[in-house]
């Protein structure tokens, strides 16, 4: 028949015990229905459930009746409706209700701000920009954002909110590309090891934090050497340029403040000298175990029934952290000096900003802050409801992230420059990367600046562990909504699987409590949590784009929204993302150098073997999944089928699965010329 696409439906009643065929779409069904055979009483069904007149021609207005929109698809008594669609339908259970949704809008909202605006807006951002051409360095950050953090934000939560499915079963769109989702889950799998580490060393702090006086305020003789000096006292003579006091500057021979020691030899006691021999970690450090634990503990009490607990506990977690920020903020920038800290960190030295390293810092921060291609947007966008306004959000989330970096940044150099002008020396000889300026450096300069220390220190690094706390979340759920989605019967235990989950990650990461436990913290960040992403996020464009095609995307994104795409979206998605990241990537690997612990301690062959594999675990099953299924394409004789959508893609929500399903199978406008508002009624349609 003109107009009606090749698509079949089946409706099951268990309590009927009845399985038959209707037409695809019940409100616009125009099929012509033959009498049953051998049908000349009155009221006798055919085979389409219409009854034929009594002198055995069929009753018009029954013959073309056009039911009630959805009717034929009511489900039974039990709410349980199977459909089989054909083309980008669905095979399968299509009630969503056991997968759950977000509580209300703002639980997504926070939990994206949560997973966004994490511990790396406070260490990271800061000190990037202020050591890659302070202002300069936002200029590449923001064009980076613009043309690819922000494109990819709302490509992830929207395929997330399209499909209704975690990371590792949106693939579905193009499954020769099912690596990438494995790729994503694994790498948050890793990530979620070693985060939790940083956790707990905040957690170490804040107790340390409530004694009479901040630990790392003297030189302690259990954990201090001859090199020390009292953060409250004297700098290194070393910082002047001098090798000895004079009576204009009156400095120490010692090197090392009481800050950085106790961060070295009170919290984490390196073994000096680094990775020495395989398999040998060194001593594990119970005090600091016990704060992994407590860790773990706190994060499975928050995530144990997935969404509806997360949900509740984000709205502490994701607003507490700006309470402190402002507060140290307003608190920073009234201090003498806080402008030094602020100029150097806003003034822009634009003779670094054609720097190509420049741009590739600004690239792995806005990965690093935005949270893209680690599977967790797809993740929360999969609990949305389908026609939540996911484009709004996106723009939201991401221009509130790069907000808070401003602020964090100018929170943490206000009080940096007040403490250099105190001492009088300047602040780049202060400022400390990564952990170096959350444990080293900022706790010096409060213990040095701000009153009452006792309680700013636990403030701060209570609202470093509140910041890690989401997106450690997001870690956690992207690997579990991996299991639900693929083994839906999981749902039923997620209290034992949160836990066989937590158990696991904490004994995993119990060699980096030992003495040597840093450097491998640092081998598993260079490699498991930052060499991967990028290639992820390129093979994630080309997929989603290339593959599954820009084209259909943006049709799904129009119909879920209403929101067509504009020409910009598609440009930055089909071209201008993975180009550059492409480029990013080459010049990574020309320039690549081994990492050096703190710059200074190398790691054994066998180490940077070992993080090279920590990288092949996650990124090397793309191309193993890609050879997979096109050798099983090429065995099944489907090899021209190797680039489709598979049979279950589709639209999450069952309803907007069958109105897809409806806009398909349609007749053509065309149809509207006769003037009939209900074509089915048109003449041409009865039998003559």
């Amino acid at each position: 028949m003109r107009g009606r696409k090749n698509v079949e439906e089946y409706v099951c009643d268990e309590e009927k015990e009845y399985c038959g065929q209707l037409d695809p779409i019940s409100p616009i069904s125009y099929k012509q229905r033959s009498p049953q055979s051998g049908g000349g009483s009155s009221g006798v069904a055919d085979t389409n459930g219409h009854t034929n007149t009594s002198n055995g021609t069929e009753e018009r207005w029954h013959q073309n009746y056009v039911p009630t929109p959805y009717e034929s698809y009511k489900s039974n008594g039990s709410g349980s409706t199977q459909v089989v669609e054909s083309g980008r339908g669905v095979v399968g259970s299509t009630t969503n209700d056991e997968r759950g949704h977000w509580g209300s809008k703002a639980e997504f909202l926070l939990s994206c701000i949560g997973l966004s605006v994490g511990v790396g807006n406070v260490w990271r951002f800061p000190y990037l920009a202020y050591e890659n051409g302070g202002a300069a360095f936002l200029f590449p950050y923001i064009i980076l954002l613009v043309l690819i953090g922000k494109p990819m934000y709302l490509m992830e939560t929207a395929l997330g909110q399209y499909s209704q499915l975690g990371p590792l079963n949106v693939w579905r769109c193009a499954p020769v590309m099912q690596g990438v989702g494995v790729a994503m889950v694994i790498l948050s799998l890793l990530t979620a090891i070693y985060y939790n580490q940083l956790m707990a060393y905040t957690l170490y702090y804040m107790f340390g934090s409530m004694a009479s006086e901040v630990p790392w305020a003297n030189c302690k003789a259990e954990w201090a050497d001859s090199n020390c000096f009292d953060v409250g006292g004297l700098y290194p003579c070393s910082r002047y340029n001098l090798t000895a006091p004079t009576p204009e500057v009156n400095c120490t021979l010692r090197n090392e403040s009481s800050a950085t020691q106790y961060w070295k030899n009170g919290v984490l006691r390196l073994e000096r000298g680094g990775m020495l021999e395989f398999g040998q970690i060194g001593e594990i450090q119970w005090d600091l175990t016990l704060c992994l634990l407590l860790s773990w503990i706190i994060v499975f009490f928050c995530i144990m029934k997935g969404i509806k607990s997360s949900g509740k506990v984000v709205y502490f977690t994701a607003t507490f952290p700006y309470i402190i920020l402002i507060a140290l903020l307003i608190v920073g920038v009234r201090m003498e000096g806080a402008s030094e800290g602020l100029r150097f960190l806003f003034v822009p030295r634009w003779s670094e900003i054609m720097s190509i390293q420049v741009w590739r810092k600004a690239a792995e921060q806005m990965f690093f802050s935005l949270s893209v291609s680690w599977g967790g947007l797809i993740m929360f966008g999969s609990y949305n409801k389908f026609r939540n306004k996911v484009h709004i959000d996106a723009f939201i989330v991401s221009s509130l992230d790069f907000i808070t970096s401003l602020i964090a940044s100018a929170a943490i150099f206000s009080v940096l420059g007040a403490m250099s002008h105190d001492v009088g020396i300047d602040i780049r000889k202060m400022a400390a990367s990564g952990p170096g300026l959350a444990f080293i450096a900022y706790p010096e300069a409060i213990s040095r600046t701000l009153p009452i220390p006792q309680l700013w220190s636990i403030l701060f690094f209570f609202m470093m562990f509140t910041l890690g706390l989401d997106s450690e979340f997001a870690l956690l759920e992207t690997v579990l909504t991996a299991i639900y989605d693929t083994i839906p019967s999981s749902r039923n235990h997620k209290l034992l699987l949160t836990g066989l989950v937590c158990l696991s990650c904490f004994l995993m990461g119990i060699p980096m409590c030992a003495t040597t436990g840093q450097y491998i913290f640092y081998l598993i960040d260079n490699f498991g949590g930052g060499t991967g992403v990028l290639l992820i996020a390129i093979f994630e464009l080309i997929a989603l784009h290339w593959v599954y095609g820009v084209r259909r995307f943006s049709e799904d994104l129009k119909f879920m929204l209403g929101y067509s795409p504009s020409m910009f979206w598609k440009v930055c998605w089909v071209f201008i993302a993975p180009v550059a990241l492409i480029l990013l990537f080459v010049y990574s690997m020309v320039t690549w150098e081994n990492p050096k612990y703190d710059r200074t301690v190398d790691y054994p062959e066998w180490g940077i073997a070992i993080g090279w594999g920590l990288a092949a675990i996650s990124v090397g099953m793309i191309p193993l999944f890609f050879i997979i299924i096109t050798f099983k394409k090429l065995v099944t004789g489907k090899i021209s089928k190797l680039f489709e959508p598979s049979s279950d893609w589709g639209p999450g929500c069952p309803e907007a699965r069958r109105e897809l399903l409806a806009t398909q199978s349609t007749f053509g406008m065309s149809e509207t010329k006769f003037g009939i508002d209900n074509p089915a009624m048109e003449q041409r349609y009865y039998p003559q």
